[in-house]
């Protein structure tokens, strides 16, 4: 098995504790405070990692592509897997470190899950538990149910992949920078110095999506980063180059299950009195 070298990434508010990797607890919980635009560089943890966004909001990136975890929202990021994290609000947040003998039934590659009322109670007493606990006891039972939550999560639509070769990412940086560009794939292909046939081909071959279908996950994600930041939905619906509010609203309700006016109000009614 490849080492994998590990970054000190924590800032604990519960104290100063041993590297998470090096302990024998199957469960070791954390707490974490960033201020926004902190990045943290690529790297990789021996265990599994559930990083649960309690406030703010990150982006975690990997040479796949990248996970938009908006309140509410949970990470997760298997084990060995490269990646690193920008939080693009002030973000605070609970995480859970599994050990490698405990991944067997959750998943091998990253994703964004939505957690249950369940789920982020489990989470949250994993923090209380502070990592004080014997491995027969009441506690140790709490993680393995812990483990079963994550494994049944429903993911979150909030990965968008991106390709590796350069006449895609002529498109694809392009719009990154303004995703309200909205020049169809035949404008496209000139910029990218390929022909039309090819830049679809490479958009389908490389990211596993149409050139349409691309775009639009990127819309949807700028629009998760938007609402958390404050933006109204008609400024929204115009900064991605919708021409009216009622059919980004339709676009973002078709993936989301819900209104973006409601997105984040549910969340705020859900969370926890003590966020």
């Amino acid at each position: 098995m490849t080492e994998i070298t590990v970054y000190p990434v924590f800032t604990d508010l519960n104290g100063t504790g041993p590297d998470p990797d090096l302990s024998p607890l199957p469960v070791v919980a954390r707490v974490g405070r960033y201020s926004k635009h902190w990045q943290v560089e690529t790297h990789a943890h021996q265990r599994g990692q559930l990083m649960f966004v309690t406030s703010g909001s990150m982006r975690v990136q990997t040479r796949d592509g990248s996970w938009i975890t908006p309140p509410g929202r949970a990470c997760w990021i298997p084990s060995a897997a490269m990646h690193s994290v920008t939080y693009t609000q002030m973000s605070e947040m609970q995480t859970v470190l599994i050990s490698p003998t405990w991944l067997d039934t959750l998943p091998t590659r990253c994703c964004v899950i939505k957690l249950t009322p369940l789920l982020r109670e489990l989470v949250s007493q994993a923090v209380a538990i502070n990592n004080q606990y014997p491995l027969d006891g009441p506690e140790h039972r709490l993680m393995r149910v812990l483990v079963d939550q994550i494994s049944i999560a429903q993911q979150a639509p909030l990965f968008l992949p991106e390709g590796r070769d350069q006449r895609l990412r002529r498109v694809t940086e392009r719009l990154h920078q303004n995703p309200g560009d909205n020049r169809n794939i035949e404008e496209w292909s000139q910029l990218a110095g390929a022909s039309t046939r090819t830049l679809a081909r490479l958009f389908q071959k490389e990211t596993g999506m149409t050139f349409s279908a691309w775009r639009q996950q990127l819309c949807l994600i700028r629009a998760v980063e938007m609402l958390i930041e404050g933006a109204s939905v008609t400024n929204i619906a115009l900064a991605l180059g919708y021409e009216s509010t009622a059919g980004f609203t339709s676009m973002f309700s078709r993936s989301m299950g819900e209104s973006p006016s409601n997105y984040l109000t549910r969340w705020s009614q859900d969370k926890p009195a003590s966020q």
